[in-house]
């Protein structure tokens, strides 16, 4: 099907097709596809390509920092605290 023949009632005609436990995947999918720099709605969380992550001076951040240790033991020990504080709460 050609993209310009496609109508609005077609996509909402798929969409009432998917089952309600994969809609998380589908609207992830519909806003990879917004055009971007489009800003996000209030209180919505904003998702990354990879590239836009490596872009965003996030990835190695934390690279020149000695107070860290092994990072794969302090990553382990972030992800131990979280699951306690997810348990705890």
């Amino acid at each position: 099907m050609a993209a310009q023949n496609v109508q609005e009632q077609t996509i909402l005609e798929e969409l009432h097709q998917v089952p309600p436990q994969r809609w998380g995947e589908v609207l992830t999918f519909i806003r990879s596809l917004q055009p971007a720099g489009r800003e996000p709605a209030p209180g919505k969380k904003t998702l990354l390509t990879a590239a836009q992550l490596l872009q965003s001076g996030l990835v190695g951040l934390w690279a020149d920092r000695t107070d860290l240790g092994d990072s794969r033991e302090f990553a382990r020990r972030l992800r131990e605290q979280a699951q306690i504080r997810k348990r705890d709460a």
